[in-house]
């Protein structure tokens, strides 16, 4: 569920960045956003794949899955996070900082 609803704001974002720029430049630009942004997750969701698949070795990932717990919130937890939601929420908050510095408009002073 927690991939999904970040996958999910990967489109709402994608969705937002050719609207915004189709907007102000043209539909070619809108393309462009979009084909941008497409490259930038699938590039930083392999990159955070190697390092999430680094940090997280068989052993420690085994562990976490079949240790014991009485706790619900636990289990539930051991359902939802793997390896590939850590590396999803690790590209999202790269892509985050990322779009934060390179989109933001600078205001110009007189």
């Amino acid at each position: 569920m927690v991939a999904a609803f970040v996958l999910a704001l990967h489109f709402i974002a994608a969705l937002y960045a050719f609207i915004r720029w189709k907007k102000a430049e043209g539909l070619a630009e809108g393309l462009l956003a979009v084909a941008f942004f497409v490259i930038i997750f699938a590039v930083g969701w392999t990159i955070a794949t190697m390092l999430t698949n680094l940090l997280f070795t068989p052993d420690i990932v085994i562990r976490w899955y079949y240790g014991e717990t009485s706790s619900f919130f636990l289990r539930t937890l051991r359902k939802e996070i793997n390896r590939d939601t850590i590396s999803l929420l690790m590209l999202t908050f790269g892509e985050v900082g990322f779009y934060y510095f390179y989109l933001r408009t600078e205001k110009r002073g007189g």
